[in-house]
């Protein structure tokens, strides 16, 4: 079946179900395959799952486990699977012990040098390709502004949006030789904030202008550079949305990524199962919130009720016309368009 003829089976034909799984990507617990991990995925029919520290033993355990769901997406018509991970080198890796460790983005903002920058994430996305993912939430582009930002910090290559714009780039280009389709987060900017959004719900006071002057640089060197996929923040911006995180803003996610910035890629929200969203909107309520404004991927990186939740929610929205049939066909297409490029 062709790439067309996939998509169409999931906005024509397919149940409301299945095309509520194209929306999402999800993580899970254990490092095998086992009969529980098959009947939740065929249930939700996700587009991908996303691997952790949790999931990883070691590089043999990662590459079967990689397969192996790999091979159940194929039986249930759905590769290629999106096979996921947050590997940005420095204290951010999930890759097993038996590949070397890499430089933090700080480090090689410290260098300032594209062609290490890109040297570096194509050996680190060749490592990934051995295991078997096809999808990196890489690089991050979020500046290094503030001292006192407990998430941040030498995750970001720099506190100057030019040399971010430039390495985040290299980066990209480093991950695509390797075969990673790349992201780009926490848009519009996590760098400035004092609080963590896995615990806390954080606010970014500052004016549009600096925050476009200044924030948005790297994300629309990111654009410019075709770049897969952009996460959204779990964070408020007063100067766009007063009582929204980003992640949930329409303002935020069609008005300025969308529109104003002109992105034709995937938007993938940040994990739901994030303190600073799940502590402060209901799961059908945050996920309707999501898609009305126009987030085109959730992700659900815990094994709890909220990932069959988030898949139910969606389900009854498709069924009940909330999103409509030409938002969801939009979504799907953009998604697959992705996966088109993955190597095979």
């Amino acid at each position: 079946m062709g790439m067309t003829e996939k998509i169409a089976a999931f906005t024509n034909n397919a149940s409301a179900s299945s095309a509520a799984g194209q929306l999402l990507i999800v993580g899970f617990d254990g490092t095998r395959y086992t009969s529980s991990i098959g009947s939740w995925f065929k249930k939700i029919r996700p587009a991908g799952v996303i691997l952790f520290a949790r999931n990883i033993e070691n590089a043999e355990q990662a590459r079967t486990l990689v397969s192996d769901m790999a091979k159940l997406a194929e039986d249930q018509s759905l590769a290629p699977l999106l096979v996921c991970v947050d590997q940005e080198g420095g204290r951010v890796s999930r890759l097993p012990k038996e590949y070397p460790p890499f430089p933090s983005a700080r480090e090689l903002g410290k260098d300032g040098s594209e062609e290490l920058a890109q040297a570096s994430h194509a050996k680190m996305g060749q490592a990934l390709a051995d295991i078997g993912f096809n999808a990196d939430f890489a690089p991050v582009l979020d500046l290094d502004t503030n001292p006192d930002n407990p998430v941040i910090g030498d995750r970001s290559f720099s506190p100057d949006q030019e040399k971010a714009g430039r390495l985040g780039r290299a980066a990209i280009r480093g991950l695509r030789s390797a075969g990673l389709l790349a992201c780009a987060k926490h848009f519009p900017g996590h760098g400035d904030t004092s609080l963590d959004s896995h615990h806390y719900l954080p606010v970014d006071s500052r004016s549009a202008e600096r925050i476009e002057e200044v924030e948005l640089y790297p994300f629309r060197e990111a654009i410019a550079e075709d770049v897969e996929f952009i996460m959204t923040a779990h964070v408020i911006y007063p100067a766009y949305d007063e009582l929204l995180p980003a992640t949930l803003s329409e303002k935020i996610v069609t008005g300025l990524l969308r529109e104003r910035m002109g992105y034709n890629g995937v938007i993938v929200g940040d994990d739901m199962d994030m303190k600073a969203v799940s502590d402060h909107w209901g799961t059908e309520e945050s996920t309707m919130l999501a898609m009305k404004a126009g987030v085109d991927m959730l992700l659900v990186c815990r094994e709890t009720a909220r990932r069959e939740a988030v898949h139910e929610s969606l389900r009854r929205m498709i069924v009940e016309g909330a999103i409509a049939p030409e938002d969801v066909s939009a979504r799907i297409s953009r998604i697959f368009a992705a996966k088109n490029k993955i190597r095979t």
